[in-house]
Formats: structure tokens, sequence, C-alpha cells
């Protein structure tokens, strides 16, 4: 090319000059805007399929890790570490995942982490969901106690009529047009904390207030108005955090709506990365789908519980020893994961004997009965054996079908349940609304609530249900009809997802809705055909809370199923403490059980010094060796006590 002779050659060596540097910048610009874009692709990935390179490398133990002030003062140990985790945000970019059992509570812990968030000044805006309405308004209610209306929005769908929403939350809601609406932008923005339902978050969404959508819109209109301005650097995100309470109930396409408003934009440097928190419990019932696909009804919760990075991990439930203390983070274990989860194990519902066989089918045996005037019914003359406050009832009643293609009944069955609410009843000592009777059957349901209502009940304000619909829920009470007394139809439940048989969620939703005393009506016939089932009929057979029916083959074969499955089984944790409870131990047993009380609120990830063991007001000891040999000692005990053999260890399986 020929230089333009009326041009000054310094001049054009200059402009030359500052091409090539305007295309370096360019160049360097690009290669940036790529390399964000694609760590934030990476985000969404880490959040959905996150793995132990995701994870921080922790090498030195917390002493004492709670130094801040809560909004809720009963916080137990396990509830303050999984809050001050996702505070600190020191586990790396993937999901904080919160195991809670049933009355654990977890949702008063997903509450504390989002008011401690907020207190920390760390995340400006949070958004919270459930799966369903009822879910969302607990939240909202236990958040509006701290929070204003200016500051918390209770997001409604406008299809959702007022009566549906709790006076208490209608002002924390907004309303346009004599329906519920979502907010203009510029109050949207201004809220702390946004309450919704997964599905609704996609009112978020359609109305263009993700963090992709606002990082869009405040860069546009920066370069509009000053277009020669450079960059500000690093973008704060909107949405700091999502946080996803009953987190098992939700299908994996309906968690990723909320997920989507809290992604970071492509192509941007960013402050902080946004958090994503789920608490829920995938022992218990799921996302109820139509479809059969395993995918479909497979939460994400439950999904990313099966990752290594959860499951493998050694601090997982499912590595802890049951016969030890609960799992604490010692010296000789790191370098390790930091763990992005955190179990509870205390459970403030149930009476001991109650969550025995869940705690050892479902949780590993790990779950500590920290529930206080459990033995309100004790003197109710119906218990049988060791008067624990559970009961197996036998039932020889055939199940029938209603007819043209209606559902399963069972008439003696029915009459049982009625009448062991009636015998309670007269005690004194409950309501008739502290007693549920459930039936996996809603003939048999039918039958309940038609009977119940009759003479001699006469009795209409006793719960009646399935148990999908008490799931959530407790009860002083429970009796649980399992109606099924004929072999032959298991296939054909089975084939349909019917009934309790081999339907282990159910059959923990259904054991733990109970507080005080719970009542099974059901056949060891069926019931075997379920190992879940024969352990818990082990467990009645074991302690003799069995209660004997007259028969027509008379009970002699009672007796054979009874004296057959004292043998099955394995003693979990649970019992043997029970066990030496009644013997006379202190807290349930001398020495090699589960720590209980102060002592175990003040174990965990380094914090059992000499300072916490004297606000625990107890004494440093790890004498593990005498201990276990203690324990072994009392398990022999146990099986001679118990009528067993031999007591099957989590130890002699791995």
């Amino acid at each position: 090319m020929t230089a333009d002779p009326s041009v000054p050659r310094d001049l054009t060596l200059a402009t030359v000059a500052v091409d090539k540097s305007e295309s370096a910048q360019l160049i360097k610009k690009r290669a940036e805007s790529e390399r964000q874009s694609t760590l934030n692709l990476i985000w969404v990935r880490k959040m959905l399929f996150p793995n132990e390179s995701h994870t921080v490398l922790q090498k030195t133990l917390h002493k004492i890790p709670f130094r801040r002030r809560m909004f809720d003062a009963r916080l137990n140990f396990e509830q303050l570490k999984a809050i001050d985790s996702v505070c600190r945000n020191e586990y790396g970019t993937l999901p904080f995942l919160i195991s809670g059992p049933p009355g654990t509570g977890k949702t008063k812990t997903l509450v504390e982490t989002a008011l401690q968030l907020l207190a920390s000044k760390k995340r400006a805006h949070i958004l919270v969901c459930a799966p369903s309405d009822p879910a969302a308004d607990t939240l909202a209610l236990r958040l509006s106690v701290h929070l204003k209306p200016h500051e918390l929005l209770r997001l409604n769908g406008p299809s959702r009529s007022f009566p549906e929403v709790p006076g208490q939350l209608m002002p924390y809601c907004y309303i346009e047009k004599d329906m519920f609406y979502i907010p203009p932008m510029p109050k949207l923005t201004r809220y702390e904390i946004v309450v919704t339902t997964c599905r609704d978050a996609a009112f978020l969404v359609s109305g263009r207030v993700t963090n992709h959508d606002l990082h869009s819109l405040g860069t546009g209109m920066q370069s509009a108005l000053h277009p020669n301005d450079p960059p500000k650097g690093a973008w704060e995100p909107h949405w700091g955090a999502l946080l996803m309470d009953e987190a098992a109930q939700a299908i994996e396409p309906e968690a990723l709506i909320p997920l989507t408003v809290i992604a970071p934009p492509p192509a941007t440097e960013l402050t902080f990365d946004p958090q994503f928190v789920m608490a829920g419990d995938h022992k218990q019932l799921g996302p109820c789908t139509s479809s059969k696909s395993s995918e479909i009804e497979m939460s994400l919760f439950e999904r990313l519980f099966t990752l290594p990075v959860f499951a493998e991990h050694p601090l997982a439930r499912n590595n802890v020893n049951p016969s030890a203390s609960i799992p604490v983070l010692t010296k000789a274990m790191l370098p390790i994961a930091r763990p992005s989860f955190t179990n509870l194990t205390r459970n403030y519902r149930s009476h001991p004997a109650i969550l025995a066989i869940p705690s050892s089918l479902y949780y590993h045996d790990t779950l500590i009965p920290e529930a206080t005037n459990t033995d309100s019914l004790l003197s109710w003359n119906g218990w049988r054996g060791r008067k624990w406050p559970v009961l197996f009832s036998y039932n020889a009643g055939f199940d029938e079908i209603e007819q043209d293609g209606g559902g399963w009944y069972n008439n003696l069955e029915a009459r049982m349940a009625c009448d062991y609410a009636l015998e309670l009843l007269k005690t004194g000592m409950m309501q008739q609304q502290d007693i549920c009777i459930m039936s996996p059957f809603n003939a048999q349901v039918r039958r309940l609530r038609a009977l119940i209502r009759q003479p001699p009940y006469q009795l209409w304000d006793v719960n009646i249900g399935p148990a999908e619909a008490f799931q959530g829920l407790e009860s002083r009470v429970v009796i649980l009809c399992t109606t099924r007394t004929r072999p032959r139809f298991l296939p054909s439940d089975a084939s349909r997802a019917l009934g309790l048989v081999n339907m282990p969620k159910r059959m923990n939703v259904a054991l733990t809705r109970a507080k005080h005393g719970l009542i099974v009506i059901g056949n060891p016939e069926v019931l075997t055909k379920d190992e879940n089932w024969t352990a818990f009929l082990a467990f009645c057979a074991r302690n003799g809370l069995w209660h004997y029916q007259t028969d027509p083959r008379g009970l002699e074969v009672q007796q054979a199923w009874v004296d057959a499955l004292k043998v099955k089984g394995t003693i979990g944790e649970s019992e043997k403490q029970l066990v030496r409870r009644e013997q006379g131990g202190e807290e349930g047993g001398g020495g090699g059980g589960r720590v209980l009380g102060a002592r175990a609120r003040a174990e965990g990830e380094g914090m059992y010094d000499a300072e916490a063991a004297e606000m625990a007001g107890d004494g440093v000891e790890y004498e593990e060796d005498e201990g276990e040999e203690e324990g072994d000692d009392e398990d022999s005990d146990l099986e001679h006590e118990l009528g067993i053999d031999r007591i099957l260890h989590e130890d002699d399986v791995q």
C-alpha cells in the first residue's frame, strides 16, 4: 500500500501503533470475556454435577466456630455448624446440602441461615423457595417474625386465591388488580428476601429479573449513556443465594427454575459466586409425579447425595459407626475435602422407641432422641411387653375390594383402629385431634371415616387419611392400618405403587409422624415379605410389643410368628440404649454407646477441646478403645436379655 504524500509520516506511524494497541486490547478483552463466560457456565455445571475438585481442602481444625449472634437461641450443634459453614462459604463452589430426617429442624436451620447471611451483609438479596405453597408459607411466616413488609416479599402466583394465604402473610404479599402480582422492578429489587415456590420462581424469569437479565440491563444502560467509559470492574450479583427447603420433594426440572434466577451472567467478572443451599430428606416421600421414569422421580437433592463427593466423604451419614458418638473431625483425618453438607441428627418429635426402627433402617442409626415429655402416654394399659409406646396388633381379617374395580379395604382392621382410638380417648390423656389414623388405600380411608362417625364411636375430629397427606405433619398418636393381608396381591400393589409393603419411603413417613404413641395393625404373613417390615416386627417381637388377637387358627399361629421373628434382624443402637436405660444405666447406658445431651452438643469439627468441654459441663475423655470394649460387653448382655445368639454389627458387614 502506497502512503498518502499529504499525510506526515510520523502521524501515519502513530495511527498504525494506536490501531495495533486497540486491536491487542480488543483481543485481550474478548479472551477475558470468553474465559468468564466459560467460568460462569462451569458454575452451573458445578451446581448440577459437583465433584471433589470443586471443594476446598481443609488443612486445619476450627476451634469454636460459632462467634455470631443467633436469632434463634435454641439451635443445636449440627444446626449451628450448617449455618456457620454456609456463612463462611469456605467449602468450595458446589451446592451445600442439609440432610434433615424427620423432626430434626431443617426448616429452622434454613430460616436462620437466611437471616445470618443478611446480617453478615455478604448477601444483600436472597431467594428462598420450596416445592409447595404451604411449605413456602411456613418459611415466610418464620422469616416475618424478624423482617418487615418492605424487607420480605411472599411472591404468589396470580391463580392463588386470597383465602389460601395465611392472614399474617397478606401484608408481605403484593396485590394488584385484585390478584397476586409481581411487583414493579424498582420495588422488587429492594426486597432483601423473596419467598416463593419453585414453580412460581418462573415469574422472576419471565419478568426478566434474573442475575443475567439484571446484569444485561445495567451494562446496557451504562454503555448507552456513557459509551466511552471503561467497564467498572467486577459485578456484584443481585441474587446472592438460593435457599431451598423440602428440596427432596421437587423434581429436578422444577428445582432448576429458581437456579436459573441466581445463575451468574456469562462473560462477567463477579465479586462473588452465588450460593445454592438445599435442605431436605430423600429418605421420605419424593416428588409427586405421574411419570414412571426414575430420572424424573428422583429429586436433584437425592441425586446429588448419590455422587461420590457427598456419599463417599468420611463424615457422610452412611460412613458413621452407629456404636460410636457423633462423627468428629480429628487431626488424623486432615487434610480432607471440607464437607459441603451437614447431617442433622437430633430428633425433637418422637419417643426413642418410635424412633428406633426408622433410625436403624433409614439413617444408619444416627438419630438422637431429644424430644421432651414423650412418656406422657406410658400409663395406658394397652401397651405390652416392655411398655414402650409402640404396639403391633395382629390382624387376620381378609382384605376385600370394592365393586366395579374400586379400592381395597379391610373391615376388621377398620374396627380395630377405631377401637384403639376410642380406648385412648377414654383415658382422658388426649383430645381427638391428637390421634391420626392412616391407611395407604383410599377405600380403607373412606371406610374408616364412615365407621368412626357412627355409634359407638361418634368421633368427628380424629384425623384420617393416607400417608402422603401427613408428610411434614405430626401427631401424638398414630394408628397405622397396613390393610393388605393376602400376599398374592403384593405384585399388583408393587406395579401400581400401592400399599406399604416394599415402599420404604412411605413406611418411613408413616412411622415417623408419631410423637408419643405408635400402633401398627397388620398381618405378618404379608409384612415379612418386606425386609424393612420384618425388622419392625422383629423389634416388636423381641421386646414383647405385640398384641395377640383371637384368630380362628388359634393363638399358636401368632406365637409361632413371634418366636420366628425374635431371632431375625439387627439390634439397632437406639434399641440397645432403651434397654440399657431400662436396666438402670445413666443417659442410655454406661460406655461404648452414643453420647447424648450437653456433651454431644459440644462435639463436632475440632470443637471438643477443653473450653468446649467446660461449656458442656464435661471433661475431655478420648478413651475410645476402653469404651468400645465396655460397649462390647454390654452388647453381649443385651443378646442374652433379648434372646438372640448373635448381633450383626455394621462393622462385621464392612
